[in-house]
């Protein structure tokens, strides 16, 4: 007992002398603890703040990440490069509401290829879409010339007429009797080819239907940026813009007069094919049983 307050008070003593190096030494836990924790009760406020300092002074990075992060969608349309891609964008949603609704993304590609505008860009523009749909085309001239020489329509008149008795004393005395049997082949093969047919042009309509639609973005953004430059004293610019709009939207104009065609000939076709697989597979027969009967 006598030994526990000595001690007590020379703690005491050396705590007087302790709180000017408390915050220095750090071997003596046990020391600022016990002085220092009667006092550390009142002090948790005004610890805090300093941690709230030092807090703010940590998070630069997240706010660079921040930075970084809204600068990067700004990009897309913002470029330096291509100032005028917001202004040509308003245009077109005001004079191609329906195009711009269903092709947004692919006119906003475009214009950030043209703009800034100039004559190099313009001389060249849609040379690629013009070749391909000029490819495009083949196919479909190549199925209209391969219908026509089918002849599959003279093919099943001559069919159906074979089904027909001769008229008048000439026909019977010369005319050669041939049997609606002899066209069965040559009508299955046509059939098959008419089918054939309708396969390919469903393929290349699709195709060129593609490439019209493409090449009407092109010229709708020559369009666009025809109008925004309408005050540009560059004359060959000028009438680059309007040689290049021309010739796109006849290149246009001829996809369209082709679809139509080659939509003529498909209707054609599916009317061919049914008329051969009713006389296959009805008209044929039923003569065939006739005949047999009439024999019999």
């Amino acid at each position: 007992m006598t030994q526990q307050k000595p001690k007590a008070f020379d703690f005491g003593a050396e705590a007087d002398q302790a709180p000017a190096p408390a915050p220095g030494p750090a071997s003596s836990p046990a020391d600022p603890q016990a002085f220092d924790f009667g006092e550390a009760e009142e002090a948790p406020a005004p610890v805090t703040p300093p941690k709230a300092l030092s807090f703010d002074d940590l998070p630069a990075v997240p706010a660079a990440s921040n930075l970084t992060r809204k600068a990067a969608p700004r990009a897309l349309f913002d470029s330096e490069d291509h100032p005028a891609v917001r202004d040509a964008l308003a245009s077109a949603s005001a004079d191609y509401p329906t195009l711009f609704a269903q092709a947004e993304g692919r006119l906003a590609i475009l214009f950030r290829r043209i703009l800034p505008v100039k004559l190099s860009l313009v001389t060249d523009w849609a040379e690629e879409p013009l070749l391909e749909q000029a490819a495009l085309l083949q196919p479909i001239t190549e199925l209209v010339l391969k219908f026509t020489q089918m002849g599959v329509p003279a093919q099943l008149d001559a069919a159906l007429e074979s089904t027909r008795a001769p008229s008048g004393m000439f026909g019977k005395l010369f005319r050669r009797a041939q049997s609606p049997a002899e066209f069965k082949p040559a009508l299955t093969a046509s059939r098959a080819q008419l089918l054939q047919l309708m396969a390919d042009s469903e393929v290349a309509v699709r195709n060129l239907e593609a490439s019209a639609q493409n090449l009407s973005l092109h010229g709708a953004v020559l369009a666009v940026v025809a109008t925004l430059a309408a005050n540009s004293p560059d004359a060959a610019l000028l009438d680059a813009l309007t040689q290049r709009r021309t010739l796109i939207g006849q290149a246009v104009r001829q996809a369209e007069l082709s679809i139509l065609q080659m939509g003529q000939v498909r209707q054609q076709a599916a009317e061919l094919i049914a008329q051969v697989s009713s006389f296959l597979t009805v008209t044929l027969p039923a003569l065939e049983m006739a005949q047999a009967q009439g024999g019999a």
